[in-house]
């Protein structure tokens, strides 16, 4: 499959009290067409900063990026003025934020705003808009579409929400559509049916996925592909059964350790020992290394670079350096 969106080397920062703090440090990944990509990893470790910077939809003040390349199409992202963006955000590229009632302007019927976006892109009449928006709230499975379109968000469920979100991002039919942790905060039975409908929309429309959780689960159940982030960097990459039958960096090992088992009498849930550094704070060898288990001089000394195994597996870590086929990158 050919590439749809290819991240090279990005670095996002922010600025507090005179530090720079590197929330995103030389990041590469790549999503293929009518692919779901998963981003997986602890908060705090990079996952929606690198979303947002593909975005372009970082604070105005305190943040930049300072490095790399974002290929839409073979287009970088970074090189294009604000209104060339703006007729890419939310036409060709899509995004599900993390709490749709945060996300949705509680002072406009949910009609409005889902008729925004075909106004602007697609240049819509409002009656053709309204029409439009019932049709995608029908496709997101929303009861009595042709009176809830006239309610305000506050009027809804939490369930409900994040289908108008979903409905809202897919109103153009998006290339990508980059969801942000879009079942958190939602129970299970209403969470296995917004994952059904992503499903749904990818198989239909054909649109790639990028999907960043916490979740390994659901990157079980959804995802071709999965990047696993830490402390800002990219520590393992590989399609999603070989991630989860041979996990190869330490941190995954861990994350797979700590997954509950039904079939397992358990005292207690393992668990990864200390906390993830805080963003610069490590400033020389692995960013693991103080939680690791397998940690050596080396480890404290120098910054692995990542891997390429036999198998395609990608991973950070100085215990594959005499196993490994080559060198991707160092950071």
């Amino acid at each position: 499959m050919a590439n749809l969106l290819e991240i090279k080397g990005l670095k996002t920062q922010f600025m507090s009290d005179g530090r720079i703090i590197p929330a995103v440090d030389g990041v590469d990944m790549i999503i293929k067409k009518r692919e779901t990509l998963g981003v997986v990893g602890e908060s705090g470790c990079g996952k929606s900063v690198t979303s947002l910077s593909v975005m372009r939809l970082l604070p105005k003040t305190g943040a930049r990026i300072t490095e790399g390349e974002i290929l839409y199409n073979g287009k970088n992202l970074l090189k294009l003025s604000n209104d060339e963006m703006r007729n890419i955000r939310g036409n060709e590229i899509a995004m599900i934020f993390q709490e749709p009632m945060t996300s949705l302007n509680p002072v406009y019927p949910i009609g409005i705003q889902l008729c925004e976006a075909v106004m602007l892109h697609r240049g819509y009449t409002k009656k053709e808009a309204r029409e439009h928006a019932i049709e995608m709230l029908k496709k997101v499975h929303i009861p009595r579409a042709e009176t809830i379109i006239d309610d305000y968000p506050h009027q809804l469920s939490g369930g409900m929400r994040q289908r108008v979100m979903i409905a809202m991002a897919m109103s153009c039919d998006p290339d990508l559509l980059i969801a942000d942790e879009p079942t958190t905060a939602l129970d299970v039975t209403i969470q296995a049916q917004i994952l059904d409908l992503m499903r749904e929309l990818r198989s239909k429309q054909g649109t790639s996925i990028m999907l960043i959780t916490h979740d390994l689960g659901v990157v079980a159940e959804m995802c071709d592909r999965v990047v696993v982030m830490y402390a800002g960097q990219v520590v393992e990459q590989a399609d999603v059964v070989t991630l989860f039958d041979n996990p190869s960096h330490p941190y995954t090992q861990g994350l797979m350790r700590s997954i509950p088992k039904v079939d397992v009498d358990q005292a207690r849930l393992d668990s990864i020992p200390g906390n993830v550094p805080l963003p610069g704070s490590v400033k020389q060898g692995c960013r693991f290394a103080s939680r690791c288990e397998h940690v050596e001089a080396k480890c404290l000394a120098e910054s692995p670079p990542l891997f390429e195994l036999e198998n395609g597996q990608l991973s950070r870590c100085w215990l594959h350096e005499d196993s490994s086929v080559k060198e991707v990158a160092v950071s």
